[in-house]
């Protein structure tokens, strides 16, 4: 792709509704393995993502997935999820009168609202929250049927005639199917996110948006512990991926480097989870409050 860095004034003129951020936790990234449920199988529509517009891997930080959603959403790092923000991307986006809308299913939903607000209970001003009951409780068929159900209300947000200036959509489905420990069926997972992942996609084209892609943790890329050979469930400490893709991004990586052969196991971090609320900030163009420590990751 073109290196070419945009400066702040185009960047400013990208703004467009609607904005998606995608979170889609368990999609890890680590090189190539036995243990890499997601390098094993073909992802069509990831790969032609990757290799078309600006991508990155970012830090997730502490081993902590509430005080993840806290840097997400505050675009500051914090040690411990047992505090309160004042100044999150919810508070900014409200101050400026921009509508904004999260979505989730139950096991996911505390950690976008709560925890991605900063300590908050109560919705912003302009501000929904749309939860998917799942209550799956490792039923894998009821995982399917809420991710269905969350993919279809995302599209719904997109298609709607007002739509929110930023939608927030948390998608577990993967983490969740990882938490199981069976490798073959995180592999349909994988398959099944990638195909769902074009119907967002084609849905957000449709109304000239933006799509940006991360996760607060990864789990399926690391389904087996190579030194004891057992099965490893957790969500881990590798990096996160990071996608920006729009019509005035397509083929350049706005200062981040390449992939080698859109091998993103192959990057340095760019930057952290903190880093993600400024970026969108800047998407928006909305300049940054000084209360966060993140940095925009189209300033690299």
């Amino acid at each position: 792709m073109d290196n070419i860095l945009l400066e702040h004034q185009e960047v400013k003129s990208l703004r467009r509704v609607p904005v998606l951020l995608l979170l889609l936790d368990g999609w890890g990234i680590a090189p190539a393995s036995e243990a890499n449920a997601i390098m094993s199988v073909k992802t069509p529509t990831w790969s032609s993502l990757v290799k078309e517009y600006p991508v990155a891997v970012l830090d997730p930080g502490d081993k902590n997935l509430n005080s993840r959603y806290l840097a997400l959403g505050t675009g500051q790092e914090f040690a411990v999820e047992d505090i309160k923000a004042e100044v999150t991307l919810a508070t900014v986006l409200a101050a400026a009168n921009l509508k904004q809308k999260k979505i989730s299913e139950t096991e996911r939903f505390a950690a976008l609202t709560h925890f991605f607000n900063g300590g908050r209970e109560d919705k912003m001003m302009g501000e929904n929250w749309q939860i998917i009951t799942s209550e799956a409780g490792g039923d894998l068929n009821k995982l399917s049927l809420a991710l269905k159900r969350t993919v279809g209300e995302i599209i719904k947000t997109i298609n709607s005639d007002e739509p929110a200036d930023l939608i927030v959509a948390a998608i577990p489905y993967l983490d969740l199917v990882a938490a199981s420990g069976d490798f073959s069926k995180v592999q349909k997972a994988v398959t099944t996110i990638d195909k769902n992942l074009k119907k967002i996609l084609t849905a957000i084209e449709a109304k000239n948006g933006l799509l940006i892609i991360s996760a607060a943790a990864g789990n399926a890329e690391k389904m087996l512990n190579l030194g004891t050979e057992l099965a490893d469930k957790e969500i881990t400490s590798n990096p996160v991926p990071f996608l920006i893709i729009g019509p005035e991004f397509k083929g350049k990586t706005i200062g981040l480097v390449d992939p080698i052969n859109n091998d993103l196991s192959l990057l340095v971090p760019a930057g952290t989870l903190a880093d993600v609320a400024p970026t969108i900030l800047q998407i928006m163009g909305i300049d940054q409050p000084l209360e966060m420590s993140g940095k925009s990751l189209l300033a690299i």
